[in-house]
């Protein structure tokens, strides 16, 4: 008899529950399954456009403090009297003997 050895396909089963990850619950992961794409989209761009806002404030206030030590910087160059600031040659050597 000739009888060819056939390796049946194993299916592999699919459980009916998922567990839950350390962060997050059972409960929290089927609620985040079931909730539609259009929310999962709206959630997203509200995060994104949350985002945003927090850079620009940033950078916002960043310019405004560069902008108020420029200022400042030059309300104390306009102090120093230009004749003051300019100097003359140092005399003196540049030192002693050892």
């Amino acid at each position: 008899m000739n009888h060819t050895a056939v390796k049946k396909r194993r299916r592999a089963t699919k459980k009916p529950y998922s567990r839950s990850i350390v962060g997050a619950t059972l409960e929290v992961i089927q609620k985040k399954r079931a909730e539609k794409p259009e929310v999962r989209d709206a959630a997203r761009e509200a995060a994104l456009r949350d985002i945003k806002e927090r850079i620009k404030k940033t950078k916002d206030e960043k310019k405004a403090k560069k902008a108020e030590f420029a200022s400042k910087q030059q309300k104390i160059q306009a102090k120093i009297p230009k004749a003051a600031a300019k100097g003359g040659p140092k005399l003196g050597g540049g030192g002693g003997k050892r």
